[in-house]
């Protein structure tokens, strides 16, 4: 099971934004109320959540587990530790567990666009693909600029449900919104893809033909 789509969505840096539901790297934490009616964190908050996240990545699930189990409960209003949590039982093999604390932090945190995106990569390995088109396309409505909606939908496309056109088209999406050392596996699959699509017709034909 790969968890590479919602991996680089949680768990990653700790900068929380209060009203936006943004955490640098695309972790989404804060709850649903307005930029006026909620401060900016605290330095203490973020320094703290911050230790949480290095538990996390430091591949002690139990430790995680208690410090994110032990957060979340000081800060309801957070959707990000109840993502973190579902990451972790993701990568445990628990999706019915994943699943509660994904719809928590949904319920926490309405525009949390990597929160649709975690609940699409669960539904896509349960094999409800139909469910994972529409967590992707919810991210991406909430985050036209969320990257990692776009990659995890092309995979889908291309891999999962055999639509390679709708699949190139969000590698480009992904592509145009992404510039790291990762992209070069998807330039490729965009080459191939490429082939794929202007092959079809031509293959369609002398099917037709026989």
């Amino acid at each position: 099971m790969s968890l590479h789509g919602l991996t680089r969505a949680a768990a990653v840096l700790a900068v929380l934004l209060s009203a936006g539901c943004s955490l640098a790297g695309g972790e989404h934490l804060a709850g649903n109320a307005s930029a006026a009616a909620v401060p900016g964190p605290t330095p203490e908050l973020i320094a703290d959540y911050s230790a949480v996240l290095a538990t996390l990545q430091g591949g002690d699930d139990a430790a995680a587990d208690s410090a994110l189990q032990a957060f979340s409960a000081a800060h309801p209003e957070l959707a990000g530790p109840l993502l973190n949590l579902a990451l972790l039982r993701l990568r445990q093999g628990d999706e019915a567990a994943a699943h509660e604390y994904l719809a928590k932090a949904a319920a926490v945190c309405t525009n949390c666009a990597p929160v649709w995106n975690g609940l699409g990569v669960l539904y896509r390995q349960q094999g409800q693909f139909g469910e994972a088109e529409q967590a992707y396309l919810k991210a991406i409505a909430l985050e036209p600029g969320y990257a990692l909606a776009y990659y995890n939908l092309a995979i889908l496309y291309d891999l999962y449900v055999q639509r390679p056109e709708l699949a190139l088209e969000n590698y480009q999406q992904y592509l145009s919104r992404e510039s790291d050392d990762s992209t070069a596996d998807v330039e490729r699959w965009i080459a191939d893809l490429r082939r794929r699509v202007s092959a079809t017709p031509t293959t369609a034909r002398a099917e037709g033909a026989t």
